[in-house]
């Protein structure tokens, strides 16, 4: 069965370079990627199941070729413009730090953002989404940025909270219904800036 394609959300003239950081670089997901995403998310797989809700994902039978294959979707929705993946990885490209993801939330009309990291850069996680909630705000001219955790995500939620997010409620009938919902908005740049600055 042909998966079905997500609506364009916005085109790929549109979309601004990654942010400049101090502690990291992000690239778009692509499948020369491969390697080093399966080196990150291997070790971390387990946390990472329980903290997102992934189910049995990745299996434990789960091989390079499979996330090679995945890569490539990312890769796939990125270039129609659907969702936009990314890479984060140390400044000499040795190493996979993590992923972001953003990709449209009819719910709050802008960008909902997800994201992950190895075990040992837990401590990089509030840089990591200030720096993208201000590149996402400036650059990309995001009003509305949707962060959603899972009830369980303890430190998900913590982190969401520093981070100068807004719990809000979502519908009964969304897809999110059974997640805690955080927003950020443009005029809450001070706390993205703070953050930014104790770095």
């Amino acid at each position: 069965m042909t998966e079905a394609r997500k609506p364009s959300w916005i085109s790929l003239a549109e979309v601004p370079k990654p942010p400049r950081s101090p502690w990291f670089l992000m690239e778009p997901l692509h499948e020369k990627h491969a390697e080093l995403d399966f080196e990150a998310l291997m070790p971390c797989r387990i946390r990472l199941r329980e903290e997102l809700q992934w189910g049995n994902w990745p299996p434990e039978d789960f091989t390079l070729e499979l996330n090679r294959a995945d890569l490539r979707r990312h890769h796939d929705e990125f270039m129609r413009g659907e969702a936009f993946a990314y890479t984060v990885l140390r400044h000499d490209r040795s190493r996979c730090l993590g992923c972001v993801y953003l990709e449209p939330c009819a719910e709050i009309e802008g960008a909902q953002l997800a994201f992950w990291v190895v075990d040992d850069a837990i401590g990089l996680e509030a840089v990591l989404v200030a720096e993208v909630l201000e590149w996402v705000h400036r650059a990309w001219s995001m009003k509305r940025v949707l962060l959603p955790f899972r009830e369980e995500n303890t430190r998900g939620i913590t982190l969401a909270r520093k981070c100068g997010f807004r719990a809000i409620a979502s519908a009964n009938d969304s897809p999110l219904s059974e997640h805690r919902c955080f927003l950020s908005e443009s005029d809450m740049g001070e706390t993205v800036a703070q953050i930014l600055d104790d770095a």
